[in-house]
């Protein structure tokens, strides 16, 4: 999936009059943020186009991220790519949330059990990123990995955590959405808000043939994990027959039963 919208900053007009809030280092975070699996080598024009910033500044915060180690110089090209230093920033995150390794027999268990990929995710600002994965076989199309993140509102995982979570911070969520992402809301509106109103029957949502025709994926909030956060365990599927009554009434029970399990 394409994660192009999800990376570009969210209006620093949020933070307009906040004395304590540091553009600068907003800024730097934003740049690393524009670099993905589908964009790993950037240059600062493009940089440039996608912050909405002077080339000049983004000169400066690429050359201090570089001196840094965050950002490298392709020698091919003399664009940038993610430096081996933003590896060292995910790796403590990761070890704090002991669900991973709690979790990860039971998934592989399931994952072969189903013939899916099965996987935590936790919400990041407006999208869900994915923290422990398990799968059977290779990866293959389009795979779901840790760190790859994905729609709050156009998939399974990202509908089930909207579902989970309390109705505040659900429609503040939403209204977020709304606001920022808003070709992404009027794309998976109609398909959210079914999965919302049929949580309560089904326990489960999901997301069939919509992000990628090929993918369909059943998705339950797992509940609050090591440091309080809502986590969610989905499965998904690539190259099947799309079967949402197959995903809600067979594969969705087993997901509730492991979060049962973990919880």
């Amino acid at each position: 999936m394409s994660n192009a919208a999800y990376r570009t900053p969210a209006a620093y007009a949020d933070f307009e009059g906040d004395r304590q809030f540091a553009t600068t280092l907003a800024r730097g975070m934003e740049l690393l943020r524009c670099f993905s699996p589908e964009q790993p080598v950037l240059g600062n024009k493009e940089l440039a186009q996608m912050l909405k910033l002077p080339r000049p500044t983004v000169s400066r915060l690429v050359y201090t991220l570089v001196a840094m180690g965050y950002l490298a110089q392709d020698l091919d090209s003399g664009r940038y790519r993610l430096g081996s230093a933003v590896l060292s920033l995910g790796y403590p995150l990761l070890e704090t949330l002991s669900v991973r390794q709690r979790a990860r027999p039971a998934m592989l268990e399931l994952a072969q059990e189903v013939g899916g990929s099965v996987a935590i995710a936790i919400r990041s600002r407006l999208e869900m990123v994915c923290v422990e994965v398990a799968r059977r076989g290779e990866r293959t199309g389009h795979p779901i990995d840790v760190g790859l993140t994905y729609s709050l509102c156009g998939s399974a995982v990202g509908r089930a955590y909207l579902a989970g979570c309390g109705a505040a911070e659900r429609e503040s969520l939403l209204n977020q959405v709304r606001v920022k992402l808003p070709q992404e809301w009027e794309r998976h509106q109609e398909r959210l808000q079914h999965n919302l109103s049929e949580y309560a029957s089904r326990g489960c949502c999901v997301s069939v043939g919509e992000l990628y025709g090929d993918v369909q994926a059943v998705a339950v909030p797992l509940g609050r994990v090591d440091r309080g956060e809502l986590a969610v365990l989905n499965c998904s599927f690539q190259k099947r027959r799309l079967d949402e009554a197959w995903l809600v009434e067979q594969v969705g029970p087993q997901l509730v039963r492991l979060a049962r399990r973990l919880n």
